[in-house]
């Protein structure tokens, strides 16, 4: 009868056991889920072609600044490797707000984007530039209003801010005529980055 009972008690506690073990896993695969699923629960991007070939930029390699005084504020997204294609997106307006930057502005308009709110850096390969604007020769760079764009800004407790955007605009080069590396290119992409607030990129806005 002792016999009995134990092989019973040792049946009924493998069972709950692995009852358990099913509620757990299916937790886990609930809670992965939710992770990887909509920008809400931590989806974070960079994401762009230029010229229609698609760059893709890991959070690692993004690294935003920001510089506010009385007379402006200037948020800056630096995306891409040291070294390597890299494009800087200018926004000269409160981060804590919706804005539209064009592609650029003569100096008198806002020195920030005198060069442009989009350069590109390092590309077709190191040391090559372009900008979406070039305010001693305006003429050749015509200005896109709404170059880029900030659809929306949250926060994140006292630490950070979630920016969700896109961008689309046109970098051009200088000295064409001498190299042919040097040329204009079409950028069209979107983001979604938490900017962590530091004493080194800015602070807090």
């Amino acid at each position: 009868m002792k016999k009995i009972l134990v092989i019973l008690f040792a049946i009924t506690t493998l069972f709950s056991c692995n009852n358990t073990s099913s509620d757990k896993s299916s937790d886990s695969k609930n809670s992965n889920s939710e992770t990887s699923g909509s920008g809400s629960t931590g989806d974070f991007y960079f994401d762009y072609t230029i010229d229609g070939k698609e760059m893709h930029v890991d959070a690692a390699d993004i690294m935003c600044t920001y510089r506010a005084n009385n007379t402006e504020k200037v948020f800056s997204i630096h995306a891409g490797k040291e070294d390597g294609t890299t494009l800087l997106l200018t926004i000269p307006f409160d981060m804590t707000k919706p804005s539209a930057t064009p592609s650029g502005a003569s100096t008198d308009y806002n020195m920030s984007i005198s060069q442009g709110s989009a350069s590109l850096l390092n590309y077709p390969e190191k040391n090559y530039t372009s900008n979406s604007f070039n305010s001693t020769y305006p003429e050749t760079t015509p200005v896109i209003n709404e170059s880029v764009i900030v659809t929306s800004t949250e926060a994140q407790g006292e630490e950070a801010r979630i920016i969700t955007g896109t961008f689309d605009t046109k970098t051009y080069s200088q000295n064409k005529e001498t190299d042919p590396k040097q040329t204009d290119h079409i950028i069209k992409g979107k983001f979604r980055i938490k900017h962590e607030f530091s004493s080194i990129n800015g602070g807090k806005f």
